[in-house]
């Protein structure tokens, strides 16, 4: 099972491991501590110092999680997001450790000791977590730094065409409709552009979430729904994009959701926690959403890490990204009764897209971890769904969205920034076109290993539309 964030800052205070006072002496995570003898600690010379890089932790009780390590000097240094407080870079050693205090008033160390390098920008080494220096986890980790690909310049097949940073917080996601994009930013609500013209778009309007967090969006007719963390789904009516005007927020039942999507009158929200569930809105009535079902898809255990994360409908079928239980197919003929037709358990899944390509029924499903890859599954007989294809760049760079346009899918790479491929061929996708978005100066960079592009949306008007998690909106056009 994968502990994602668990190593964030997010989180760290919340982090309590159960050891007492009387281990306040111990050590544990300091270098000296840490058992190197049997490393090639002579290749640790050749590291590069700087920069930011991505690193994988699996730990010895067979769980892990991802992060990253911003190789800045000075006070910019950062690991897991967080300040780092002791740092030994030297022609034989690699340490890194940062010190915070949980709420408990516990000392608690997170710490990297590099054991070999196979190249300039590869690393692998230990884990350590303590608590008041008493080891609490520990395990092995993979640090690779964040280049351009090789060979790559800063596009091919694509142009930027337009680019606007939000005013304050960092996007989530978007949504396109009516000549206006919709990008929630978190905490900071949502922020309205008007595209009506891609290349002189402008942000005209935004909306406040109170003490509330937006990460997902989705439009039908004047009715703007919003995906929310504390209140399931908030609803704004933008008859007026300029002037999103609160409509009120479902709080029956009062969940997080992370993602949303509309097929003609039904709205499906997917809600991680805290039960791990679909919601099932009719809105024949747009603004007067009514639940007609809480699915739980069969055969998932939330517990263990099997939640929605994405949610796609087309037709009379329900596709649902659940993490580690893969994606699943449902038959929602009768949205009060979802039915499990089956599932494709291959690894992560974080999103999914779903389209006709020539004759056969696709789904493209992705996995945010290290090593997470585009998977191409046929899906006409969903009782017995194959892989078809794949599509892999880099171990150390995740994907997080993906929107599939006649035979071309686009891909949001995080730091591998928008990528192009031609899936008419599903059994071999084809890159035709790349932009490279991600910029080790840009601000924000090197906190989390979820950094760079995060969404993208093919309307149909000949643009891309795409968010960033530093640089905010980017609207893109392809080139002969």
């Amino acid at each position: 099972m994968r502990r994602f964030f668990l190593l964030s800052s997010t989180l760290v205070l919340a982090l309590g491991c159960g050891k007492d006072d009387d281990s306040k002496n111990k050590a544990e995570c300091h270098l000296a501590a840490i058992n190197l003898s049997a490393c090639q600690r002579s290749s640790l010379a050749a590291v590069q110092s700087t920069g930011v890089w991505n690193v994988n932790v699996g730990l010895n009780d067979g769980t892990g999680s991802v992060g990253a390590l911003k190789l800045s000097g000075g006070s910019g240094a950062q690991i897991l997001g967080l300040s780092v407080t002791e740092r030994q870079l030297t022609e034989d050693t690699f340490y890194l450790a940062a010190d915070v205090v949980d709420t408990y008033g516990r000392t608690v160390r997170y710490a990297f000791a590099g054991c070999e390098a196979s190249a300039p920008t590869k690393l692998e080494g230990t884990f350590r977590r303590c608590v008041d220096g008493a080891l609490d986890l520990q395990g092995t980790f993979k640090g690779a730094r964040l280049e351009r690909n090789a060979g790559e310049g800063e596009s091919s097949g694509v142009e930027l065409v337009k680019e606007l940073a939000l005013p304050r917080g960092a996007a989530r996601d978007l949504t396109v409709s009516g000549g206006y994009a919709y990008v929630p930013a978190g905490p900071e609500g949502f922020f309205v552009f008007d595209v009506t013209n891609p290349a002189e778009a402008r942000r005209v309007g935004e909306g406040n979430p109170g003490n509330d967090v937006y990460t997902d969006v989705a439009v039908k007719g004047t009715t703007l729904f919003v995906a929310s963390q504390k209140n399931g789904l908030a609803l704004y009516n933008v008859a007026n994009p300029a002037a999103p005007a609160f409509l009120r927020a479902l709080a029956d039942p009062a969940v997080e959701v992370v993602s949303l999507a509309v097929e003609g009158n039904l709205l499906f929200a997917a809600s991680p926690a805290p039960n791990g569930e679909v919601l099932i809105f009719d809105v024949t009535t747009p603004v007067q959403p009514k639940l007609v079902d809480r699915y739980f898809v069969e055969g998932a255990q939330p517990q263990g890490g099997e939640v929605p994360m994405d949610v796609m409908a087309v037709g009379n079928r329900l596709y649902v990204s659940n993490w580690t239980y893969g994606v699943t197919v449902s038959d929602i003929t009768t949205p009060s009764t979802p039915k499990l037709l089956g599932r494709f358990s291959g690894g992560t899944s974080r999103t999914v897209a779903v389209g006709t390509v020539g004759d056969r029924t696709l789904a493209f499903s992705a996995g945010e971890d290290w090593d997470a890859h585009l998977t191409v599954l046929d899906v006409a007989s969903p009782a017995n769904v194959l892989q078809v294809g794949e599509f892999r760049i880099r171990p150390e760079v995740s994907i997080r969205a993906l929107a599939l346009s006649g035979a071309k899918l686009y891909v949001a790479h995080y730091q591998d920034g928008l990528r192009v491929l031609d899936v008419s061929n599903p059994s071999v996708p084809r890159q035709v076109a790349y932009y490279n978005t991600w910029r080790e100066t840009d601000a924000g960079r090197g906190v989390s290993f979820f950094e760079g592009l995060n969404s993208v949306n093919v309307p149909g008007d000949g643009y891309v539309y795409a968010t960033d998690s530093s640089r905010g909106l980017l609207i893109f056009r392809e080139t002969p």
